[in-house]
């Protein structure tokens, strides 16, 4: 049962996979200092989309490809996977485990899927519509402010034994997404929340271990996940921008059968 909910809310990690933060645009941020004496959350965002590349290398694409593999090795399962992602608001993610099939989750800019070989096929609804919608965003580091509307920096606290700024995000439902940034390379290297599923709220930790340079884009290249108790790792071997065509979103056939 904990394999499966971390099969089902796979689609969260993509928000850190694909685009994971942000800032405005505009005004300068990103020495600004609040109240408690902390970086306000919107200074620490700036300074992550300037470590990332900054705003004209996020706006100059409009669709990504990653690909790697997604290994859970306490059931010494793992296979291929990709994820494609494109403005405004599409992506699909599927991970071929061998021997289970094809676990598959996307949303098209109207309708939010989910394909499981050993939960079933669904279309996304309530929260969990809500949460890849939000995801789904291409330009989200340039969009965080709107999607959480109340963000505050809470402490310094420690990430794998170094300091990182706590920042607490809470969207309109008053579901909160926590992010830890890096008080030393401005880069996120952790995120907390909580995701929905059909199996109810999971709560999902993600240690960033590492970046990659895609182009001028940093991106993460080797992620930590921890759902249900349960660890498993996702390993980015190549990033492309660009290349992803409208027929990566169309609903697979046992989605569309639903849909009638």
């Amino acid at each position: 049962m904990k394999y499966l909910k971390l099969a089902m809310v796979f689609c969260f990690t993509a928000v850190v996979l694909t685009h994971c933060a942000g800032g405005p645009s505009g005004a300068d941020y990103r020495n600004e200092v609040g109240a408690n004496g902390l970086p306000t959350p919107r200074a620490l965002l700036a300074r992550y989309v300037d470590a990332i590349g900054g705003e004209d290398v996020i706006r100059s694409h409009s669709s990504t490809t990653m690909r790697g593999r997604f290994v859970l090795g306490g059931f010494g399962i793992e296979g291929d996977m990709v994820i494609y992602s494109a403005a405004p608001n599409y992506i699909s993610q599927l991970i071929e485990l061998s021997g289970l099939g094809t676990i598959e989750s996307g949303y098209n800019g109207e309708v939010g899927w989910s394909v499981n070989p050993l939960q079933g096929n669904s279309v996304l609804e309530g929260d969990a519509l809500i949460d890849i919608v939000q995801q789904a965003d291409y330009y989200l580091p340039l969009n965080y402010a709107t999607i959480f509307p109340q963000q505050e920096t809470q402490e310094v606290t420690q990430v794998k034994g170094s300091d990182a700024y706590k920042v607490s995000m809470v969207d309109s439902r008053g579901k909160t997404t926590t992010l830890y940034f890096s008080v030393e390379s401005a880069l996120i290297v952790r995120t907390d929340a909580t995701a929905a599923s059909p199996l109810g709220d999971i709560e999902t930790s993600t240690l960033i271990n590492a970046y990659g340079d895609y182009a001028g884009y940093r991106l993460p290249s080797s992620l930590t996940i921890n759902q249900a108790g349960q660890e498993f790792d996702i390993l980015i071997s190549e990033v492309t921008f660009d290349d992803v065509t409208d027929d990566r979103f169309v609903p697979p056939a046992a989605i569309q059968s639903l849909l009638r």
